[in-house]
């Protein structure tokens, strides 16, 4: 184990927007910004613009922070509204980052620019991010402007309208402007939006609570049946959720299929599957495309009742051939009466990339599950194309009648591994039982829980992973997406 331990004050320096800003716009009094007409422009590489000149500037027309050419990023620290029609212009020449609420409760505007500094795209690494769980963008007027790095964004307050517009143009621009309760909508049986979805949906942050599905055998899963190639979902939390799946194939909250990216996004509640179903993922079923800095706080539960059958259940995605990283799974998976699964705590089957993750979730295998079953703690199967490294789990794992009970995988199929670990305090305690198939596989191993909480595993890069006692029960977390 590496002697890696923080602190609390240091984990959240590391893990804060604030450490990484360069322009803060916070509490603290203006300094080392240079104001004028409107537009404030930093005179040097850490600079503040108290939060309160900015509110006063806004009441009085349009205002823009800069970084200009001496800074890189802009960090949004502290809430901040305005009533005015005027428009809050953020221009970066990295990123744009909102840790706090940013409410535009009249007819005001919004723009982003991001990696503004005549770089080559090669070297543009900057993004607009609004922090999970803690930062949001709210408009109270649908009719007002929001430009991201050049594009306008349409609007939306609710599902069916979403729907509705990306159905009209499935490469537009769309974005969430406040949170919504989707229980008016009643229970949806199948996907609201049909239409494979190549644009962008920019979820501000916001949350869609009490989103409800119940589906058949002929139906679609998901707030988006298919995110395609190209296709982008960002900054979204479904909170809340319920999905009822009664025969559906494959089976996702989020989304039924990804091939695009999926960027910061959460999902909470829990989905109940049966019979036919053989993928079942919290977030997503199948993962053809890039999920990064998203997680889920999950219970699946499922039964194929006197019809056994074959299923892939992870908790955040049930089968992943593209790259999975900085994302993690709580809750719980379970299912009973099949003959053939590929259950782990974040993903039941992987022939992609997952890297710098982890689960916490319980796995558990009910009566009558037959033999022919694999159950991992994070993943259900490796195949030999897929590849795992720097990824922990730490759920409990318990199983009845199942034949390749995993630490960390239930069935190594020869993928690549390294720099794994799993809790032996959780229910496989023999250290050779990484991999449910076969003993001492190499790149993963064994911890305590004691071992797991004292200090970051080797091989985890300390700019990546955090830990403190006090922060997700003591074991390692991922700086970029803490948890609450």
């Amino acid at each position: 184990m590496a002697s890696v331990k923080l602190g609390l004050v240091a984990v959240l320096l590391l893990s804060s927007a604030v450490a990484r800003a360069d322009v803060e716009i916070s509490n603290k009094p203006t300094q080392n910004m240079s104001c004028n007409a409107g537009v404030c422009t930093a005179t040097a590489q850490k600079a503040v613009l108290n939060v309160g000149d900015l509110a006063t500037m806004l009441a009085g027309g349009d205002a823009t922070v800069k970084t200009g050419s001496v800074a890189k990023d802009i960090d949004v620290g502290q809430p901040l509204s305005w009533t005015s029609t005027a428009r809050l212009t953020l221009d970066a020449q990295q990123s744009v980052q909102i840790e706090k609420q940013v409410t535009v409760t009249g007819q005001g505007a919004l723009t982003v620019t991001t990696n503004d500094s005549g770089a080559k795209a090669k070297n543009k690494t900057g993004e607009f991010v609004i922090v999970p769980e803690h930062g949001s963008v709210q408009f109270w007027d649908l009719a007002s402007s929001l430009i991201i790095d050049g594009n306008s964004y349409m609007l939306v307050g609710d599902i069916k309208t979403l729907a509705s517009d990306i159905a009209a143009n499935p490469s537009g621009f769309y974005a969430l402007a406040k949170p919504y309760d989707a229980s008016a909508d009643g229970i949806y049986t199948s996907s609201p939006t049909q239409v494979v979805f190549q644009g962008v949906f920019e979820g501000m942050g916001n949350g869609i609570s009490k989103f409800s599905m119940n589906s058949d055998a002929a139906s679609s899963t998901g707030l988006f049946a298919m995110v395609g190639d190209g296709g982008s979902v960002r900054d979204l939390a479904i909170v809340n959720a319920l999905l009822d799946s009664k025969g559906t194939q494959q089976v996702g909250l989020l989304a039924e299929l990804n091939y695009g990216q999926i960027v910061r996004c959460w999902v909470t509640g829990n989905i109940h599957f049966s019979r036919a179903a053989y993928d079942v993922g919290g977030l997503v079923a199948g993962n053809l495309g890039t999920i990064t800095n998203s997680h889920v706080d999950m219970r699946l539960s499922g039964s194929a009742g006197n019809f056994y059958t074959f299923a892939n259940v992870g908790g955040l995605v049930a089968a992943n051939g593209g790259t999975i990283t900085s994302s993690y799974a709580l809750g719980s998976v379970a299912y009973r009466h099949t003959d053939r699964s590929d259950m782990g705590g974040l993903v039941g089957e992987n022939f992609g990339i997952i890297e710098n993750t982890y689960s916490l979730n319980r796995v558990k295998s009910g009566r009558k599950t037959t033999d022919s079953n694999n159950f991992g703690g994070l993943l259900g199967v490796l195949d030999s194309a897929g590849s795992v490294s720097s990824s922990y789990a730490a759920g409990e794992i318990e199983v009845d009648q199942a034949a390749s009970p995993g630490g960390l995988i239930g069935w190594y199929a020869d993928g690549h591994i390294k720099n794994t670990y799993w809790n032996l305090d959780g229910g496989i305690s023999d250290p050779a039982q990484g991999a449910g198939n076969e003993k001492n596989v190499g790149g993963i191993t064994g911890l305590t829980t004691q071992q797991l909480q004292s200090g970051l595993p080797d091989g985890f890069d300390p700019k990546t992973w955090g830990q403190a006692p006090n922060i997700n029960n003591g074991y390692p977390y991922l700086l970029a997406n803490p948890p609450r």
